[in-house]
């Protein structure tokens, strides 16, 4: 019996993070499930597009279905601010993710030299070799009153950092699609990204986009940022809740049992 093999890709970043046999195992291991499938799902244009540009994709339905926001208006009531351990006194830029050489978070520390009077909270587990780097940077810089590396955090402390950031700061050099980038959009808050891979693709219009990671530069994109959003609050608050809305598991569901249908029905 023949029976339908669906594929969901969420990225190919492995081409540039893994070397030796590790690659050849995940090149291939890839490619079988390709030659497999009866339909490949990716989670943004993005993975489509790379997944093309390094794989030989079969003519076979393709489809593109985004991940959904884990976060809803509702999360920004879930959470006091006396569970919090870490509770920032100043205006603070907030960010997380895997603390890995991909997620950039050294630019910035570097950035943090050029503005004044506000903290960087950066999230996430710190058992990396790059955790140690961003100590290190931190340590030469002097700027262990205003870089807080916090490690691991629950899900209450995460709402509770978008929820009271001054901004939010995602200059990450590789993903497929980019989560961090919807929640904190729940909350209304200004974001600012990088402008690689699948990043302005999630994060639309209203984010502020880093095109270089020259400190200065980065900074000079943050103050005008903030400026235009200050001067336009409502406009972005709504504008950032509005798309975060947009991306939900609900819609992604409904889409995932269409392509099931499709195929299905292809393969009857």
């Amino acid at each position: 019996m023949n029976v339908p093999y669906l594929l969901t890709i969420h990225d190919v970043n492995f081409l540039e993070e893994e070397t030796g046999q590790r690659l050849d195992f995940r090149i291939n291991q890839l490619r079988n499930k390709v030659k497999r499938s009866s339909a490949i799902v990716y989670v943004s244009e993005f993975a489509k597009k790379n997944a093309h540009a390094h794989f030989n994709i079969p003519d076979i339905p393709e489809y593109v279905i985004y991940n959904g926001n884990n976060f809803n208006d509702n999360s920004a009531n879930s959470i006091e601010k006396n569970q919090i351990n870490y509770v920032p006194n100043q205006p603070f830029i907030f960010s997380i993710g895997q603390v890995v050489e991909k997620k950039n978070f050294h630019t910035l520390i570097e950035m943090l030299r050029f503005l004044s009077d506000i903290v960087l909270v950066i999230a996430g587990a710190l058992n990396t070799a790059y955790a140690e780097i961003l100590k290190e940077k931190i340590k030469d810089y002097k700027l262990e009153k205003r870089v807080v590396l916090l490690g691991n955090i629950t899900e209450s402390d995460k709402i509770f950092y978008y929820k009271n950031c001054l901004a939010f700061a995602f200059p990450s050099l590789r993903e497929g699609f980019g989560l961090p980038v919807l929640e904190a959009m729940t909350f209304g808050k200004p974001v600012f990204l990088s402008n690689k891979t699948s990043l302005p693709e999630i994060g639309g219009a209203h984010s502020f986009y880093w095109d270089n990671f020259d400190p200065k530069c980065m900074a000079n994109v943050f103050d005008a940022g903030m400026s235009t959003f200050e001067d336009n609050k409502e406009i972005f608050k709504s504008a950032y809740i509005n798309r975060s809305q947009q991306f939900t598991w609900e819609k992604a569901a409904k889409e995932y049992i269409n392509v099931y249908k499709d195929i299905l029905k292809n393969n009857a």
